[in-house]
């Protein structure tokens, strides 16, 4: 605490509250509010409460309008940080004041500059900005000086929060910051509800606009001392600014990135992901704004080195919290996007590995402050580290987007927050603030825990449903009009592949007779002359019956080392298709540890993707499940939907999919029932499955309640090819 300063002082205040907020710091029963953890409590109400109206967002605004409303919160926040360096010359100066005359002055100065910042960002930054805006088209112009206008009322009405805090007046401090903070819920979302992003921004302009006219009003010059010029302090903050100004661009650079790259769906799907996991980011940063100055003034009046011990312990307890965070999102965020935001399914792996991303970043958030007060030439060394950053940030995201979509995305931002952290934890090493055995266990640290929860990611199955679209709820008549029939087979006869002709091959096609990683129970008998060793004729699974290919499955009776045997016909050897619009008819078994399936497999044998058409359990005959497998997190993803229905087993249906490059629509009966866009790595050729399973992890083992043979009939397979794009 800068020497002749007191968190209770009432005397020479350097800043003039209003008089209604002064009578209420004279009150006795208020005055726990100058506790710290008055503060840590109540911020930390409020920001869940933010966040809850973050959250909220997105289902009233859609996907599309949530990613232009995330980008627009990005410059809300830019400007309201904007103030070339003052808050950050605040921290410096007051915190080594050596009275309360010298932080009195000086606070007035930086009150002044700051208002002069923000005339500037007023007059200047929002009419460029909206024109921008307009030139672009992504942006509303309007909805742009809106949301630049509010951040610059932010940044003025936030000085005093500054100065109060840098001063360690607590009572104040906690009381402006939890105004300021108040806007953010209920206000915000109010303004959602009534006009939607334009409402969101008009609320906070008004909001910031009027607690700066009343709280941030310079005190009257002192009587001793004098005010320098706004020209030398803003000279003095700029290179603290410019450090300050390289990590908040930083935070948010990636979804401005993910823009290039994706279209306005995906980018929506992409901010959600991020705004979700880093909830406990801003909560963090939020609570290290009332436990940082006590750090660096430890740090400022302590021989070099001396709080090494210190800070490291902090980086630890820091980074462990967040682990725990990110193990339970594992675990969590399925279920929580699932129930609560079922348009954004498709944005549950991205979150959980953002969620992973906020472990070196949440380090990062929680001791750069302090590193930026501490450094002897801050310009020159934010450009060090974060001109890398920013480098590693967008080439990591290229070669994510390449290999895995958003969630590639997602893990280029966790690769490029690990790299930071470290590059940070050496300049605090140059620094003095920590050791070089300090800083060698910190990196060490964050490395093995950010594996061991990529890791974990990895290996925990993701599953999320995914909704339709409203322009596609209504019935449409299938297949899409314009399409042309590419293959289709209404099993006259069964033509089994020959190696030079027929259609359908009864396994695998690299020869497996059964899907171990399932724990399937059946093993696919090959009907054809010299398929199978044994004398096999009498359990032939395929027969022509009523024009249909009637698929068995029964008992092996010791015939093989299975328990049933069944069949699966495949067309690798005869047809392939990259996007179009397939469907089957069929009419499905009933009976527990029954799994009748149609879908479609990579022609070169990679797996995943993995295209579900249909899946169906023999005891939950009235639910279809559609599904893919996508390599969206570098392992397996599954995105499944469960639609009710009629029971299968009493009659037939029509299952279909459409296949294009954008989208993968599902549909049952000629309905629209599922919906995502097409996941980076399912833009192969890929051949078409019918097979029935039995026993398995999913479905379970048959009991005596299933009636054996069990039978799946298929009336006809038909696939139909998209135009082919004018090339005039």
């Amino acid at each position: 605490m800068p020497a002749g300063l007191r968190p209770d002082a009432t005397t020479a205040d350097f800043l003039a509250l209003p008089g209604a907020v002064q009578g209420l710091r004279n009150s006795r029963a208020l005055a726990w509010l100058g506790v710290p953890l008055a503060y840590a409590v109540g911020t930390s109400l409020l920001s869940l409460l933010s966040a809850g109206t973050s959250l909220l967002a997105p289902t009233l605004l859609g996907p599309s309008a949530f990613g232009a409303f995330a980008l627009l919160s990005s410059l809300f926040q830019y400007a309201g940080k904007f103030d070339l360096g003052l808050s950050q010359l605040a921290d410096r100066e007051l915190t080594a004041a050596k009275s309360t005359d010298e932080a009195q002055a000086r606070s007035a100065e930086i009150l002044r500059a700051s208002w002069a910042v923000g005339l500037v960002i007023l007059s200047v930054v929002v009419p460029l900005a909206a024109f921008a805006a307009f030139f672009s088209g992504r942006l509303s112009a309007i909805d742009t000086a809106l949301a630049v206008g509010g951040g610059a009322f932010a940044m003025i009405a936030n000085t005093p929060v500054t100065l109060y805090r840098a001063s360690s007046r607590i009572w104040e401090f906690t009381v402006l910051a939890l105004l300021l903070q108040v806007a953010m819920t209920a206000p915000r979302l109010g303004g959602i509800l009534y006009a939607g992003v334009t409402g969101c921004f008009v609320v906070l302009l008004v909001w910031y606009g009027v607690l700066a006219g009343t709280l941030a009003r310079p005190a009257p010059r002192p009587r001793s001392g004098s005010l320098a010029p706004i020209f030398p302090v803003l000279r003095s903050a700029l290179p603290l600014f410019v450090f300050n100004a390289l990590w908040l661009v930083y935070m948010t650079a990636n979804r401005w990135i993910a823009a290039i790259f994706s279209s306005p769906v995906e980018l929506g799907l992409f901010a959600f992901g991020a705004n979700l996991a880093f909830i406990g980011l801003g909560l963090l940063s939020t609570i290290a704004q009332v436990r940082y100055p006590k750090l660096l003034g430890q740090a400022v009046h302590a021989p070099r080195g001396a709080c090494s011990h210190v800070i490291e312990r902090e980086a630890h307890l820091v980074a462990l919290g967040l682990t725990i965070i990110a193990a339970l999102a594992i675990v969590l965020v399925e279920p929580v996007i699932d129930r609560l935001f079922p348009s954004y399914g498709d944005a549950t792996s991205l979150t959980v590995v953002f969620a992973i991303s906020c472990i070196p970043l949440g380090v990062v958030a929680w001791l750069i402050p302090i590193s930026m007060a501490m450094s002897r030439r801050p310009r020159r060394e934010g450009l060090t580290i974060f001109v890398p950053a920013y480098l590693i940030l967008a080439g990591a995201m290229f070669m994510g987007d390449k290999l895995a979509g958003g969630t590639g995305q997602a893990w280029g931002c966790t690769i490029a927050a690990l790299t930071l952290v470290i590059s940070l934890a050496m300049l605090m090493h140059v620094h003095g603030l920590l050791s070089r055995r300090a800083m060698a266990r910190v990196i060490a640290v964050q490395i093995i825990l950010v594996a061991a929860t990529s890791v974990a990611a990895w290996l925990f199955p993701i599953t999320h449903s995914f909704a339709v679209p409203s322009r596609l709820k209504e019935s449409h008549e299938m297949p899409p009009t314009g399409w042309k029939l590419a293959f289709s087979e209404d099993f006259s006869s069964f033509r089994l592949w020959n190696g030079s002709g027929g259609i359908w091959e009864p396994h695998y096609p690299w020869g497996a007779r059964t899907n171990p990683p399932n724990h399937e129970l059946q093993y696919y008998v090959d009907p054809r002359p010299g398929g199978e060793a044994g004398d096999f004729n009498d359990l032939n699974p395929f027969s022509i019956e009523d024009g249909s290919l009637v698929i068995r499955a029964r008992p092996a009776e010791g015939k093989v080392k299975f328990s049933y045997v069944s069949g699966l016909i495949s067309t690798a050897q005869s047809f392939t298709m990259l996007y179009g619009y397939v469907e089957i008819r069929a009419k499905l078994p009933n009976g527990k540890g029954l799994w009748p399936a149609f879908w479609l497999a990579p022609k070169d044998h990679s797996w995943p993707p993995e295209l579900d058409v249909m899946e169906v359990l023999g005891d939950r005959t009235r639910t279809l499940f559609i599904s893919m497998h996508t390599s969206g997190s570098g392992g397996s993803v599954q995105s499944q939907a469960r639609i009710s229905t009629p029971d299968l087993s009493a009659a037939y249906h029509t299952y279909a999919v459409k296949w294009t490059p954008e989208e993968i629509v599902w549909y049952f009966d000629g309905r629209a029932v599922g919906y995502a866009p097409t996941p980076s790595d399912m833009h192969k050729p890929m051949y078409l499955i019918a097979n029935l399973a039995v026993g398995g992890g999913w479905p379970g083992p048959p009991d005596s309640s299933t009636l054996f043979p069990a039978e799946y009939r298929i009336d006809s397979v038909r696939v139909f090819a998209p135009p082919v794009p004018s090339t005039k």
